[in-house]
């Protein structure tokens, strides 16, 4: 999955049309002709400043599911909630305003083929973005390298083709999977950082809740 992110910090207008250009370009480059807004709320979008830049009637006809199209750019926009896009098919390109870090991890785990993520506090943004190496809208793709040691990574890889990735650490031996892994690393005297850790299962298939279990699970033997 492609992942951008848009600088930014609380309502502030001038993001907008920067973060909708950019979701047009996307789409354009992943062949899709359908843009697909995400906000935290359904029926809200027409009281909140992306709904003000799109204009009250256009706001209020995606809150009701119609599909608006952007100019003459072949590319038509979609309204959703977090909670309804999970519900739905995966859109292609996903263009998410203000959602909680929660939300944004529920987003993680489904299959977009680019997400575009505009935080309302940049902090979150950047912590996003470092996380899963993502490029940065106006800036340089941010560090995308992971640092942990190889006996680590050896021993994570094992975990991972050894459990069901689809429920994470969720039955108990899977667990004790885990545990048996971090219990043989500290005997050996070696030690890694969990957030690093965390890097590391998201981009080796683990989907965003999990590995952030696996990340805090493992600190009780770092």
């Amino acid at each position: 999955m492609k992942r951008i992110h848009i600088p930014n910090m609380g309502p502030d207008p001038s993001t907008i049309p920067t973060a909708f250009a950019v979701g047009v370009r996307e789409c354009k480059q992943a062949g899709s002709n359908e843009l697909s807004l995400i906000t935290p709320l359904k029926n809200n979008l027409d009281s909140t400043v992306v709904g003000e830049f799109l204009g009250l009637d256009v706001a209020k006809r995606l809150m009701k599911g119609d599909l608006i199209a952007m100019g003459d750019f072949g590319v038509s926009l979609t309204h959703h909630s977090v909670s309804t896009v999970q519900k739905t098919k995966t859109p292609l390109v996903g263009l998410v305003f203000y959602v909680s870090k929660d939300d944004i991890k529920k987003l993680d785990d489904l299959w977009f083929e680019c997400l575009i993520f505009v935080p309302w506090l940049d902090k979150e943004g950047v912590e996003w973005a470092q996380k899963w190496g993502a490029k940065t809208h106006g800036g340089s793709t941010c560090d995308s390298s992971v640092s942990l040691p190889r006996q680590v990574e050896e021993s994570m890889k094992n975990l991972t083709t050894c459990i069901n990735l689809s429920t994470g650490l969720v039955h108990s031996s899977d667990k004790e999977h885990a545990k048996q892994r971090f219990s043989e690393l500290r005997s050996a005297g070696i030690t890694w950082d969990p957030k690093e850790l965390e890097k590391w299962a998201v981009r080796n298939g683990w989907k965003a809740a999990d590995a952030k279990e696996l990340s805090k699970l493992s600190t009780r033997y770092t």
